[in-house]
């Protein structure tokens, strides 16, 4: 009799150690997941645990840029929960990405309690359509109007230039020659043209005399 209790009494110490073992391990309860909202024309990434140690830790990537990483005392929040050694949980929402692209995650609690690392991963695929880029209409070149321009009116000049026409004073040294006199006879200071007329006159004399000599003698 002695012996079955003995041996009901250690098989009730031994089921309950295992309970006492397994119950920590069944209280990690950790979640991520990345979604596409397109009513909300944005996609995040979303992660969660609950029932962690302190020194439990967490990683966050998104396109390949680490954007969170430290244990739950650091980051994480308390859960109220009674088991004081699994008090701590992580709460986070990454929720700027853009839902017109495609986005790659991965989340990663690790738990020092002998649990293992809990990772989660995938592709947020774009679910809103980017809007096109409008083409930028040809611009015309501006029309600009000619400036008037303004020329400086010549002043007169103070002093005559050298280049004007005094008018000499003195006569000209090569005066025009005068129209040319008909000669004048030495002797009687007649001229040519009177001589000449003057012969013709006597000569006209002459042939009258003759004339009337020769009609007195045929009388």
């Amino acid at each position: 009799m002695k012996k079955l209790l003995a041996g009901g009494t250690l098989a009730v110490l031994v089921f309950g150690g295992f309970v006492a073992t397994a119950a920590p391990a069944s209280a990690h309860k950790p979640d991520a997941v990345g979604v596409c909202d397109a009513a909300a024309n944005v996609s995040y990434v979303s992660a969660d645990a609950v029932m962690y140690p302190a020194d439990a830790s967490v990683v966050v990537t998104i396109d390949g840029t680490q954007v969170e990483a430290g244990t739950f005392e650091e980051i994480g929040y308390k859960s109220g929960s009674n088991q004081t050694q699994y008090e701590y949980s992580y709460s986070n929402k990454f929720d700027t990405l853009d839902p017109t692209i495609d986005h790659t995650w991965s989340v990663s609690f690790d738990s020092p309690d002998g649990q293992g690392v809990k990772e989660f991963g995938d592709t947020i695929a774009a679910c809103v359509q980017a809007a096109p880029t409008p083409e930028p209409s040809p611009s015309e070149p501006p029309v600009t109007e000619p400036e008037p321009s303004e020329e400086p009116t010549p002043e007169p000049s103070a002093t005559p230039s050298e280049e004007a026409v005094v008018p000499s004073a003195e006569p000209s040294a090569s005066p025009s020659p005068a129209a040319e006199e008909p000669p004048v006879l030495a002797a009687t200071g007649a001229t040519v043209g009177g001589a000449i007329a003057f012969a013709a006159l006597l000569a006209a004399g002459g042939i009258a005399l003759v004339w009337a000599r020769k009609r007195m003698q045929n009388a």
